[in-house]
């Protein structure tokens, strides 16, 4: 029976540590949910040559030619957090049931403590995300990927990301529809770049990234605000794509997290599947 994309199908199989570029950076992964000492930040050393990887999940069985693809992307400030986390990989796992090629991707992780290079650790970020990019649609007839359904999705700095490559200008690939999963943006007016779907979800009590607008990390925004800058949530991307006619759809949730799909121990909460069926259902 061919997939329809919302329906679990098929077993999956994963290929993994798939090196997809080679890049100048810090490090590519590094545990999530444990903030790195402050010392270990001021010592974060010169970039040196890195091989930058992922997770590719595969529907087996599946006879499609023309696969959708979804990319993506964890969490962690640009600074902690790899393609393994239980939520990416569970989600991967989830769509490639479906019928999607879906790859969790590392990508440059570290930046010295001063907002130039902050900015150039989510420059890092968006330019691999685009090489992961790149390297699965040069292998999309070896993959079956259809490359005019492309998906983009991450939560936090991931969800940055994504919405980054969704909305980078002079795109060589677009980017069908993108999942916002508690990220942010520096700039509303970069939604004027293209006519991108965008499914949001964040407490609209975050205590990490403002939900309407605002420094992140708003307990330390005197500290955030030198390094970070100035932001616009969910409810103020969601604002802005519908004043532009763009479709959007937007999920506020109560419960004063960051993480809404994991709880402190790292097991998945009734969100991450909350979150998961309306991302297929608006993919």
């Amino acid at each position: 029976m061919p997939a329809d994309y919302t329906t679990p199908r098929f077993d999956v199989k994963v290929e993994r540590n798939v090196v997809y570029t080679t890049a100048s950076g810090y490090w590519t992964e590094a545990p999530a949910g444990v903030a790195p000492p402050l010392g270990l930040i001021l010592r974060c050393g010169s970039p040196k040559q890195l091989e930058v990887d992922m997770d590719i999940y595969l529907p087996e069985g599946d006879a499609s030619s023309g696969r959708p693809l979804l990319l993506m992307m964890h969490g962690g400030s640009f600074y902690l957090g790899n393609k393994n986390e239980k939520g990416q990989s569970e989600w991967c796992r989830y769509f490639a049931s479906l019928g999607y090629v879906a790859a969790s991707i590392n990508y440059r992780l570290g930046f010295h403590l001063n907002r130039n290079d902050f900015r150039n650790a989510e420059l890092r970020a968006l330019e691999d995300a685009d090489a992961a990019l790149d390297y699965l649609l040069s292998a999309r007839k070896d993959l079956r990927i259809d490359p005019e359904r492309v998906f983009a999705a991450g939560t936090s700095s991931g969800a940055i990301t994504a919405m980054a490559l969704a909305y980078r200008p002079g795109a060589d690939h677009r980017i069908c529809a993108v999942a916002n999963l508690w990220g942010a943006v520096h700039d509303l007016s970069v939604l004027e770049r293209a006519d991108v779907p965008i499914i949001s979800f964040q407490s609209v009590q975050d205590p990490v990234v403002p939900y309407v607008e605002g420094y992140p990390m708003a307990k330390f925004s005197l500290f955030t605000r030198g390094i970070s800058g100035y932001m616009y949530g969910t409810r103020s991307i969601h604002e802005k794509a519908l004043a532009l006619g763009i479709r959007s759809e937007h999920h506020p949730y109560p419960e004063a997290r960051h993480r809404l799909h994991m709880d402190k121990s790292g097991q998945l909460t009734p969100r991450f599947y909350e979150v998961r069926d309306a991302m297929a259902a608006f993919f």
